[in-house]
């Protein structure tokens, strides 16, 4: 047992020793490999380190060898680190479809590819790029990129999209067919020696689409003309009817309705502001025309007094005729239809010359019998027949249209001498005026003035009526000079 002891004691004291000098060396190795690790962070403090550990105190070989290892592993494993940092995976609907060291190239295959709107019922895919993982999936680039992602989003047809002012609007299977809907269209819309082109900015695009993406060329018309919508509003004025606003701005009433939901013509109300949605062309054709064509110059009439003529005759003087101009304009339409005439110049090749016409200004009424010199109209109407020879007789007047019961005045001063019932005239006044000349104002409804009466001129007589001989009511006035009956229209 006494010899057990010491060797018991020396034993453990043994293993001690080396066990301290072993993990002493493993640490002095793991001290270096932290160091190395860190070497591009201070290189000064790297070198001092390396000189306590190699010159001071220098490493075995298997610590050297130890000490590579370890390096070795730490780089590889940074350098994975920073490869994966650098690669990014496409996920669509959740799930990596591809993985790529190159994002502006990810970027753009999407771009190309991602187009959806020109048909109903397309399910939209849910595209997300990030920082891939490690693992996820080989790095792809090029063609082989591009067919996983072209597998991952079904699109499967190659086309060739129109971008009308920086947005795709629709596509079609190539760049002919392109071209051939832009001259339809111009086409469409052209003017015999017009200049047609495009309002919008029309540039074209190779894109991949999903299948059924890509129109016909009528398909693309039709989209082309009607495919984009534009919303306005409009607040709702006196007098305004759903019919009324729906025709004013051109879409069906049905459409104003649905556009505004509860919108019926009973809850219309003044100051209601409505939402119009109308369709309008996805590109637009502007024709512009410049014409030059002659124009007929209308004469004016110069209506001269001649005091050798009675009053109410007239004489055409000098024949009027129409002048010439040659006018250019600009004309331009909108889709076919005219937006603008812009006249730009006007030539007068030939003046117009006017139509003369002498007019009589001389009265048979005397200045002594108190007349003006002319007779005011006794009621306010149109001549509706005139005097002269009518039905195989003298029409002794002139029938003047007037409303039952309109005012009929004296058409100049002077005493009445009849007023009552006159056979065929009805119920009739007769004003004399001095010198033979007398006023006759028939088929009245009603009389005002009595015989004797003096009237001035304008001073109400009677009413408008139907008495006596007549199909209505009507003012059947007459002008009698020296017991002759003479035209009234030459004293009016």
């Amino acid at each position: 047992m006494s010899r057990m002891t010491p060797l018991a004691g020396g034993g453990n004291g043994q293993h001690d020793t080396r066990g301290n000098e072993k993990e002493k060396r493993a640490g002095r190795t793991v001290s270096i490999a932290c160091l190395l690790l860190v070497a591009s962070i201070n290189r000064n403090k790297l070198k001092r380190s390396l000189h306590r550990f190699f010159i001071e105190d220098p490493l075995t070989p298997v610590q050297v060898l130890c000490v590579v290892a370890m390096t070795l592993v730490i780089m590889i494993y940074g350098s994975l680190i920073t490869n994966a940092s650098e690669r990014w995976a496409v996920l669509v609907g959740g799930r990596v479809v591809a993985v790529s060291s190159h994002r502006g190239e990810l970027e753009d295959i999407l771009r190309n590819r991602i187009y959806f709107g020109a048909r109903e019922g397309h399910t939209l895919h849910k595209v997300i790029i990030r920082p891939a993982s490690w693992g996820e999936g080989p790095v792809l680039s090029g063609r082989y990129l591009e067919e996983s992602l072209a597998r991952a989003l079904g699109a499967q047809e190659k086309g060739t999209a129109l971008v009308v002012n920086g947005d795709i609007k629709l596509v079609v299977a190539s760049r002919d067919a392109a071209n051939q809907l832009l001259e339809t269209l111009k086409e469409q819309h052209s003017i015999p020696g017009a200049d047609v082109r495009l309002v919008e900015k029309v540039v074209y695009k190779e894109v991949w689409v999903p299948a059924g993406e890509i129109l016909s060329l009528r398909e693309a018309l039709e989209f082309a003309g009607n495919g984009g919508r534009r919303l306005e509003q409009y607040s709702v004025r006196a007098g305004d009817t759903l019919w009324d606003i729906a025709a004013r701005k051109g879409i069906p009433v049905e459409e104003l309705q649905a556009a505004n939901p509860g919108l019926t013509p009973e809850t219309l109300q003044v100051g209601q502001v409505l939402k119009l949605s109308r369709t309008e062309p996805l590109i637009n054709v502007l024709a512009t025309v410049v014409r030059t064509e002659k124009r007929e110059l209308p004469f004016i009439e110069e209506r001269r007094r001649d005091s050798r003529m009675l009053r109410g005759q007239q004489r055409v003087v000098q024949a009027g005729k129409p002048g010439v101009e040659e006018v250019t304009y600009r004309l331009a339409y909108l889709n076919g239809r005219l937006v603008n005439n812009e006249v730009l110049e006007r030539k007068v090749l030939e003046e117009p010359r006017p139509r003369v016409v002498a007019v009589g200004s001389r009265v048979l009424l005397a200045s002594r019998s108190g007349a003006s010199g002319s007779l005011a109209w006794p009621t306010v109407g149109a001549i509706g027949s005139p005097y002269g020879p009518r039905w195989g007789r003298l029409h002794a007047g002139v029938d003047i249209t007037a409303g039952s019961g309109a005012p009929v005045r004296s058409a100049e001063a002077g005493r009445v001498i009849r007023a009552g019932w006159n056979g065929g005239y009805g119920l009739m006044v007769d004003v004399y005026h001095g010198d033979g000349v007398v006023t006759r104002y028939a088929h009245l409804s009603r009389i005002e003035v009595r015989v004797g009466q003096r009237v001035e001129r304008g001073q109400l007589l009677g009413r408008v009526g139907s008495t006596g001989n007549t199909t209505g009511p009507h003012l059947h006035f007459e002008v009698w000079i020296n017991g002759r009956p003479v035209d009234p229209a030459r004293f009016l």
